[in-house]
């Protein structure tokens, strides 16, 4: 039987006992050490709103001073006081602030001016 003429360049492919098969050069594949880094969705945050009490019961408010900030309506405007659009309880008068629950809803909180002059008034009574 004849073999098959291969190639010069080929021929240290060939087996020593003779035979004329091919086998192809081994190729490796590189496989990535670590993990491809995909994008994430998480990773944002706001700053804080400062919401809350500004002027506390018992404390003197200046006139158009800011009381609460809040969101919704957990304080309730009352006397000598003003809600703004954001739901921001304002004093309209200079005076001392007072807290107290609503009778209807516990949960709620009515904010009231007492007004400097009224207080020292009831103050000389």
């Amino acid at each position: 039987m004849m073999s098959p003429i291969i190639a010069p360049q080929f021929q240290h492919l060939l087996p020593s006992h003779g035979h004329a098969s091919f086998t192809p050069p081994q190729i490796t594949v590189r496989h990535a050490t670590k993990k491809a880094g995909g994008s994430t969705s998480n990773g944002r945050d706001s700053a804080g709103r400062r919401l809350g009490i500004k002027v506390w019961h018992g404390t003197p408010a200046k006139a158009g001073g800011i009381i609460v900030r809040q969101r919704g309506k957990k304080f309730l405007k009352g006397e000598n006081t003003g809600m703004g659009n954001d739901h921001t309880v304002f004093a309209k008068v200079a005076g001392v602030v007072q807290l107290e629950r609503s009778a209807k809803n516990r949960k709620r909180i009515i904010v009231n001016v007492v007004p400097e002059l009224l207080r020292e008034h009831s103050a000389v009574q």
